[in-house]
């Protein structure tokens, strides 16, 4: 039988780890955090699940909140200057998004893995464990990493990545936030501050979910929106945002939060991430290959809405070739022509248009301009959200 070890328990791990198991392989996913860690932690991230993605996880069983997650119908955008909107318009998707509080999913995930009978090792693996587990093991998937493990992936040099964060940002779970009328979520450009972006979800733990607003705070680094500290509490960051919202916000949209609290006390977070785009198979100092997932390949800034989808995506692509390689290995060769359909289809779009609409090119400044007054692009623009590879088809100019 063969074995293959996964380590991250995240939205690339855990689906691989669940095919994997239901494909016949003998599979160790590897994590630092217990199913109870994971509840009573912080939110991770923003999280918005697109139709092919939704697809993927409720064919392999994996999409619970199919029928009881909001929809997320499309996009409204405003920009906004001195407080006042400048510019509007409303794209509607072609077919519904969801979001689900990535605590509740992967508590869900790992509870159900474990009752699959798949194997849990919950530890903190140094660079010289991982050195010595991997000959028990046909193959060692990382999809999640930081610091030396990370390292053992080198940077893709076809790349040109950002030196700084692109933005600081702050995650916010909210209830008694008034709804859109429409089911849209809500993208707020702020010219020379950053981006204000909010949509319906699920949060709690799993059979006691409940609904409540997402929102994702972009701040330009030095700019009007970058006030929060990853040194204060959650009731300091609650009552930061409000007093940004009453600032830089017409009054309609800022009362749409005026009653607004925190879902739990881990219902925020503050940090940045650093774009990379890494090579998908990296090495051990012993010489052992690793192959690559999720951000560990592909990281970006959650404002482009990617990152879940790019990671879910990684995850399908991966368990189908992992499981249609029945006599070979698993060498650098495999390796590299597994990763490579991803690659090309789903994280490369998914990056050109993070790095697009977070620096928009003048094409993509005269599209947001031009679908004020056409529904039709507007609507076109939404979609490429949840097909970026489609973008090539109206927008140019976007650097790789």
């Amino acid at each position: 039988m063969r074995r293959v070890q996964v380590l991250g328990a995240g939205e690339c791990g855990l689906p691989l780890a669940h095919q994997l198991l239901r494909g016949g392989v003998a599979v160790n996913l590897v994590t630092d955090r217990t199913v109870e860690a994971v509840l009573s932690g912080s939110v991770t991230s923003t999280q918005i699940k697109f139709p092919a993605t939704l697809d993927l996880e409720f064919n392999a069983g994996l999409g619970v909140w199919r029928a009881t997650a909001p929809a997320i119908l499309g996009i409204r955008f405003t920009m906004v200057v001195d407080a006042e909107p400048a510019l509007g318009w409303a794209g509607r998707f072609s077919r519904p998004a969801q979001s689900v509080d990535q605590r509740t999913v992967f508590a869900r995930w790992l509870t159900d893995y474990v009752v699959a009978g798949g194997h849990l090792d919950v530890t903190n693996l140094t660079l010289a464990d991982l050195g010595r587990r991997t000959a028990e093991y046909d193959l060692t998937v990382v999809t999640r990493a930081s610091g030396e493990l990370a390292a053992c992936f080198p940077d893709d040099s076809a790349w040109t990545v950002p030196a700084e964060p692109m933005r600081r940002l702050a995650v916010l779970y909210l209830d008694d936030v008034q709804p859109d009328p429409d089911d849209l979520g809500t993208y707020i450009a702020l010219p020379g501050h950053g981006e204000i972006i909010s949509y319906p979800g699920l949060t709690g733990p799993p059979g006691h979910e409940r609904r409540c607003e997402m929102m994702l705070i972009e701040a330009l680094p030095n700019g009007g929106l970058d006030i929060f500290s990853t040194n204060s509490s959650a009731v300091e960051r609650l009552r930061q945002a409000k007093k940004l919202f009453a600032r830089y916000l017409p009054a309609a949209l800022a009362d749409r939060y005026r009653h607004a609290e925190l879902t739990d006390g881990g219902a925020t977070l503050v940090g940045a991430v650093l774009p990379r785009m890494r090579k998908p198979v990296g090495t051990l100092p012993s010489g052992v290959p690793l192959l690559g997932g999720g951000d560990v390949v592909c990281r970006m800034d959650p404002g482009g809405a990617q990152g879940a989808n790019n990671a879910v995506h990684c995850a399908f692509a991966y368990s189908e070739a992992i499981l249609s390689n029945a006599t070979s290995g698993y060498d650098r060769t495999w390796m590299a022509q597994a990763a490579q359909p991803w690659l090309t289809n789903v994280a490369t779009p998914a990056a050109r248009w993070t790095m697009a609409v977070l620096d928009p090119p003048p094409s993509v400044q005269a599209l947001m301009q031009a679908a004020q007054s056409d529904v039709a692009l507007a609507d076109a623009f939404a979609e490429t959200f949840a097909r970026p590879a489609d973008m090539a088809r109206f927008v140019t100019g976007i650097r790789q």
